[in-house]
Formats: C-alpha cells, sequence, structure tokens
C-alpha cells in the first residue's frame, strides 16, 4: 500500500509497483492524511486508549 503526498508521482509508484508487485497486489491511496493521523493519535493517548512511547536517537 502506498500513501501520502508521495504517492501522487505516478512515476514513484509506477517503478515501486514495477519492484514490487511480484510480492503482492499494490494499492495506491494518495494524499496527505498524515497530520490527521497524528491527531488523531494524540487524543488516543489523552484520552488513555493508548500510552505515549518515547523515541531517542
Amino acid at each position: 500500500m502506498l500513501t501520502g503526498g508521495m504517492a501522487y508521482s505516478e512515476q514513484l509508484t509506477a517503478k515501486l509497483t514495477e519492484y514490487v508487485s511480484f510480492i503482492a497486489p499494490v494499492v495506491i491511496l494518495p494524499g496527505e492524511n498524515e497530520l490527521q493521523a497524528l491527531a488523531e493519535g494524540a487524543y488516543r493517548v489523552l484520552i488513555g486508549e493508548e500510552t505515549a512511547k518515547e523515541y531517542t536517537p
């Protein structure tokens, strides 16, 4: 599954599909939903459905 803003690039999605389609079908869902997903994740932490994770470099 290819998502995000880069999925709008036909050249990129065509090449990636060429390289990986023998493994499984490729689904392309272009769109910039990253901020919505980030906000929904923060909300789940705030209401106690999930716990926040801390990543260190």
